[in-house]
């Protein structure tokens, strides 16, 4: 008989024996406690992750990029404020001559309202249905569809799920045209612009993908959206975590052999893709910083413009700093300004928008790129260097367009949603390859959720 050491008895070792594996227990128990809620969290962010690429390869395209010919205008029409006056409108923050069904027009934005003031600029009467007609030949162009049939034609006045903010550009036109596919270009009649382009697929992908990645049917109380979003994150980072600790002693076979091994791959991409989530969460929360808005001028105080000599191919009056209105007169001989900015060339007028030094480097921008993405809808452009960085000014309009001054947080938070989330510093080896490797990436993690929820279901099952 061998003598057990002193103070040691059976009650001793079976009691630190249990304290033993009471922690590993307690890890495991909140492993699949909290792991119910965490495999259909990633699952479903697994899912719609998978589908971000679908939805760019099977987005619909515009059959023309550029805007079309604005046309010529042979005769100079009489000054906008004559018939202005009539229809009522008085302050405004651009007018131009536009050619709808090649006849001109006087295009007036009130600022207060989602339509445009419209008149024949020849006989001064008022069109308020031009602008509707301008919409539906903007389509046309785009879409590449002279002839197709129009199943209906609003203007869009909010962000939507079909029309959502990364569009920028409002008040906008929806036109939808009866094709099989649903097809809808929505176009921006101030500047003649393309804001986007849908149809029935995409309206589906775009659906599920806003409402299971990002919560988008909770917008109406943005701080439980907020709430609810960094709750199941977090539940995902700690199923993680516990199971990254568990994984060192993990044993099995079968399903959790299967398991074990998915998730080793899975857990790095887990852990940056929901941190990096979370803190592009937490960083982006609440209203962004607002561009500031184009200035506001009053119809009596235009002068009729005075184009000189060569074709007149564009007339645009819009703010000058002190409130004055500026005419931008384009024609065959250049570029002249008229008014408050008389004298000036796009790039005075570009720094004076931009609240810039006189000395300040101006360029031409005319794609977009990573200062100044696609999401800023507006080209071309002129950038104007400042001390805070650049400003991307549009002189036709009178405004700026992009101003990306981030602080030290936001530029972080940038870096990591473009690296970590969505993996931007693999663009050089081809946007395709980069979505496949995110797709991959994604479908492991679908995976690894997949069999702990089949674990769990078996020993449920079992339990029963």
């Amino acid at each position: 008989m061998t003598a057990r050491p002193r103070g040691m008895t059976s009650e001793t070792k079976t009691l630190k024996t249990g304290i033993k594996s009471k922690r590993p227990a307690t890890a495991r128990t909140l492993h699949r406690q909290i792991g119910w809620v965490a495999a259909f969290v990633a699952m479903a962010w697994a899912m719609t992750g998978f589908l971000h690429p679908v939805m760019s390869w099977t987005a619909p395209r515009p059959a023309v990029q550029a805007p079309p010919n604005g046309g010529q205008f042979r005769t100079l029409p009489d000054i906008p404020g004559q018939f202005m006056d009539k229809s009522g409108q008085n302050r405004t923050v651009q007018v131009r001559l536009a050619t709808i069904d090649g006849r001109a027009y006087w295009m007036s934005t009130d600022p207060s309202m989602a339509r445009k003031t419209v008149a024949d600029a020849l006989t001064g009467a008022a069109a308020p249905e031009a602008e509707e007609a301008h919409a539906i030949a903007l389509a046309r162009h785009y879409a590449a569809l002279p002839e197709a049939g129009v199943r209906s034609v609003e203007i869009i006045d909010r962000f939507g799920t079909e029309y959502p903010q990364i569009n920028r550009l409002l008040p906008v036109w929806r036109v939808a045209f009866d094709t099989p596919e649903g097809l809808a270009v929505y176009v921006d009649t101030g500047a003649d612009r393309l804001a986007a382009v849908t149809d029935g697929r995409r309206r589906a992908l775009l659906l599920v993908f806003q409402n299971v990645h990002t919560l988008k049917f909770l917008s109406f109380a943005e701080p439980l959206r907020v709430a609810v979003l960094a709750g199941l994150i977090l539940t995902v980072i700690a199923t993680s975590l516990i199971g990254a600790a568990l994984l060192l002693k993990a044993k099995g076979r079968g399903l959790r052999k299967a398991h074990t091994l998915a998730a080793w791959v899975a857990l790095p991409f887990i852990l940056t893709f929901t941190l990096s989530g979370m803190f592009h969460l937490l960083v982006t929360m609440g209203p962004g910083r607002a561009l500031p808005p184009p200035g506001v001028f009053t119809l009596a105080d235009l002068e009729p413009p005075r184009p000189g000599p060569g074709t007149l191919y564009g007339l645009t009056a819009t703010a000058g700093p002190d409130g004055k209105p500026v005419w931008r007169i384009e024609t065959g001989g250049g570029i002249a300004y008229q008014g408050a900015a008389a004298g000036h060339t796009d790039a005075d007028r570009a720094r004076a928008i931009a609240g810039a030094e006189p000395e300040a480097e101006v360029s031409l921008v005319t794609r977009f790129g990573r200062d100044y993405s696609f999401a800023n809808k507006r080209l071309p452009v002129l950038k104007v260097a400042g001390a805070d960085g650049p400003v991307f000014v549009d002189v036709r309009e009178g405004l700026v367009a992009a101003a990306p001054r981030k602080s030290a947080l936001q530029k972080a938070e940038g870096w990591s949603f473009d690296v970590l989330h969505k993996w931007e510093f693999l663009r050089p080896i081809g946007t395709k390859n980069r979505d496949y490797l995110l797709m991959t990436t994604v479908a492991v993690i679908f995976l690894t959720a997949a069999l702990g929820l089949a674990i769990q279901l078996r020993r449920r099952k079992r339990g029963a």
